[in-house]
């Protein structure tokens, strides 16, 4: 007879197993169950490091720079020597050049965004690629091998490099880049480095490696971002393409652009001029092989505004009407990138500075400044923002980095209290760069027109309770808030020495007003060129009594707290060279009015350039328009 199965009690006694299964059976049933628990958990553990792994899979994959031992039979992909082991006594020396190339790598596949390398102020984004660290290990004992049941291996690019050149011979390696853990190769090739005389010193060989070193990165970072499982993690208007020679020539023009921020510090006007041309240069080499990439249109363009802007220029006109024309074109290619629309608009009113330019822009019937700021406030809009958001997960338009790019929109700037987002805060500076075009079309606009100016920059800079204080604070509403508490409604000005200390850079005690740090860098930089440039008009009919002095100094004193909030913006993107060519405060910064010597108010702008290391001298000076 068969075995006798025992139907389930109502207490469970047998449950569906053989009677005495458990009394005969002993340790084995307790290791079945163990194993059962064991393989539950490890597919619970998997199934979390997988729905992990797909969250976080929308940034660029992390790279891993290692030696290639496995070309010659040794230990195997990711093997590190120190020169001791079986690598050899050249393995030392190769184990610091893999180091140095894993440096030069990791910064520039770290410097690939639009960053602070971009000095036109509402350029920058925040969507570069975030490369972490990774290590490779062989799978020791029955911990790791559990390990490696129970989460998925880590997907990454393995940079692997194998030095084939000893002694004196030029540097030669051999670059492997290999997607892991497929083990899959992305691309291949053998770099040389270029002879050096044999009397060179150490120094000109250590800089023939760099280069090499450079050249090595650069094809890397090219062919790491052309691999198709890399293209929809990043926006489609910092592709790259295939080309490795694209991204040397930007990062050669990035370089250029350091050099000439370093002559700027040493007041080497000469220095700093040829750096920016070399920059251009090279800038505009790379955007004839990636005409497409942003990365490479911004910077040119940057560029191009702040020679522009140099004093003893032989046509300023002529720089900002090439910047205008190649925002107008990246415009046209790619809409929906917000920021160099703004920076359209923004060059469109420093073009508007250039009486001929101005005229031919009128007779092709182009749109002005302001304009172009209306349009990009309807682009900053909820709406626009959320349907682009959402064309982002259609299967035909998946792109994983222009998804990132507009939910950071959503971002809220810090400092975290701020409750403010990053597409509210651009959408205040857009407000307040339309207020200061009224200011820049029109040199003296009605009292109206500048109340209303005035009330629309300070809704922008002012929070809390005060911001609502615009429903019941009657005209001169923005006027008090900007131009600070001692101007009450129809009243002159309170205490005889509010105007007594004009050489004081910042305000006075009684000259402080309630201002938002929390409301951007941006915002507070664009008010501060407001205020300079209200330097320029007179004060409106039938508010407080200023004079023409009380009034230029009182709008000299908010620009310059303006200024100070901006700095005090955490991660600030402020940048005195671009300040010092900025011609809306070029006013505040040199103290005077068209040709006219230093008024008494002057000091106060003067002194905060001091400050800040912004050059003031008369050379600066006689380049104001």
């Amino acid at each position: 007879m068969g075995t006798v199965f025992a139907a389930p009690s109502a207490a469970g006694d047998g449950g569906p197993w053989p009677e005495g299964f458990w009394q005969q059976s002993g340790g084995t049933a307790v290791w079945v169950l163990g194993i059962f628990a064991v393989a539950v958990f490890i597919g619970l553990v998997r199934l979390g490091s997988g729905l992990l792994r797909r969250h976080r899979g929308n940034r660029l994959l992390p790279v891993v720079v290692c030696e290639d031992r496995g070309l010659l039979g040794g230990h195997g992909n990711g093997h590190r020597g120190n020169g001791g082991g079986p690598g050899g006594p050249d393995h030392g020396h190769e184990s610091g050049a893999t180091a140095e190339l894993a440096a030069y790598i990791t910064e520039h596949m770290a410097a690939d965004a639009l960053g602070p390398n971009v000095l036109t102020p509402g350029s920058g984004t925040t969507i570069g690629p975030d490369p972490a660290p990774e290590t490779a290990s062989s799978p020791h004992g029955w911990v790791d091998v559990m390990k490696r049941l129970a989460f998925f291996r880590p997907r990454a690019y393995h940079v692997m490099l194998h030095r084939l050149s000893t002694g004196d011979q030029p540097a030669r390696f051999s670059v492997r880049i290999l997607y892991m853990p497929k083990n899959t190769v992305v691309a291949a090739t053998l770099m040389e480095g270029r002879e050096v005389e044999p009397g060179a010193t150490d120094r000109d060989r250590r800089d023939a490696d760099r280069e090499l070193y450079e050249r090595i990165a650069c094809y890397c970072t090219v062919k790491i971002l052309a691999d198709p499982r890399s293209q929809d993690r990043i926006p489609r208007w910092e592709s790259w393409g295939d080309d490795p020679d694209a991204y040397l020539l930007y990062r050669l023009g990035t370089k250029a652009q350091e050099d000439a921020l370093a002559a700027n510090k040493r007041r080497d006007v000469d220095g700093e001029r040829a750096g920016h041309e070399r920059a251009l240069r090279h800038f505009e080499e790379a955007a004839a092989l990636v005409p497409g990439n942003l990365t490479v249109r911004l910077h040119q363009a940057g560029v191009l505004e702040l020679m522009g802007q140099f004093p003893g220029v032989t046509d300023p006109g002529d720089h900002i009407r090439r910047a205008v024309e190649i925002y107008t074109y990246c415009v046209q290619l790619w809409p929906e990138h917000i920021e160099t629309a703004y920076r359209l608009s923004i060059a469109r009113a420093e073009e508007s500075r250039h009486p001929a330019h101005r005229e031919e822009r009128a007779r092709r019937r182009e749109p002005a400044s302001r304009e172009h700021l209306r349009l990009l406030l309807g682009r900053l809009s909820r709406r626009a923002i959320l349907r682009r958001y959402a064309r982002t997960l259609l299967p035909g338009r998946r792109n994983l980095g222009e998804r990132r790019y507009w939910r950071q929109w959503w971002a809220m700037e810090r400092p975290r209290p701020s409750l403010r987002t990053r597409r509210r805060s651009f959408r205040g500076a857009v407000r307040i760069a339309s207020a200061a075009e009224v200011l820049r079309e029109n040199g003296s606009p009605g009292p109206e027109e500048l109340r209303t100016a005035f009330r629309n920059v300070a809704s922008e800079v002012t929070g809390g309770w005060a911001r609502w204080g615009r429903l019941w604070g009657g005209p001169d509403w923005g006027l008090r808030r900007l131009l600070y508490a001692d101007h009450h409604s129809g009243a002159d000005h309170v205490g005889g020495d509010a105007h007594s200390r004009a050489g004081i850079a910042g305000s006075a005690p009684r000259h402080r007003g309630s201002n938002r740090a929390a409301a951007g860098y941006l915002v507070n930089y664009n008010a501060a060129c407001f205020l300079s440039l209200a330097l320029t008009t007179r004060p409106p009919a039938g508010s407080a009594a200023w004079t023409d002095d009380e009034w230029r100094e009182d709008c000299a004193r908010a620009a310059v707290v303006q200024l100070n909030t901006s700095l005090r913006v955490t991660r600030s993107q402020f940048s005195a060279a671009w300040a010092e060519r900025d011609t809306d405060l070029r006013p505040l910064f040199t103290g005077r009015l068209g040709g006219g010597p230093v008024a008494a108010w002057g000091e106060i702008g003067r002194n905060w350039a001091r400050f800040t290391g912004i050059d003031v001298t008369e050379e600066a000076a006689a380049a104001q328009p």
